[in-house]
């Protein structure tokens, strides 16, 4: 019986061992996606401060109505902010890809992370008047 009952209790220390181990595996893969919100944050706020919005070498410009020019590029495995070429935020990190397709209506911005993830954001242009 004794034999039985220190079986069960290294059975369950082993089990909430691997419930702990599970939690952490999975908490890594879904550290990337708060990151994820703030980057289209903060693509959605210039957008709507912005008068006009512009992409050129693989690099988002929005020209906020006091003329300061804020740059959205990708470096070193960043997507990093600038405002007028000065500093740099760093907004997401861990990315192996980053591509803008400019097409009639809207910039489709295409991320791909160092785990392989791919994520989509559309971004609607302004219309000159």
């Amino acid at each position: 019986m004794l034999e039985s009952l220190l079986t069960l209790l290294c059975l369950f220390i082993l089990m909430s061992w691997y419930s702990q181990i599970l939690l952490l595996w999975t908490h890594e893969e879904q550290e990337q996606l708060p990151m994820v919100y703030h980057f289209h944050h903060v693509i959605e706020v210039e957008a709507q401060t912005a008068h006009q919005i512009e992409t050129k070498n693989n690099q988002l410009y929005f020209i906020q109505t006091n003329d300061d020019i804020v740059t959205i590029s990708f470096h070193h495995q960043k997507i990093r902010r600038q405002v007028n070429s000065r500093g740099h935020e760093e907004i997401l990190r861990d990315i192996k890809g980053f591509k803008l397709t400019e097409r009639k209506d809207d910039i489709v911005i295409e991320l791909t992370t160092d785990s392989g993830e791919q994520i989509e954001k559309t971004l609607l242009k302004k219309i000159q008047q």
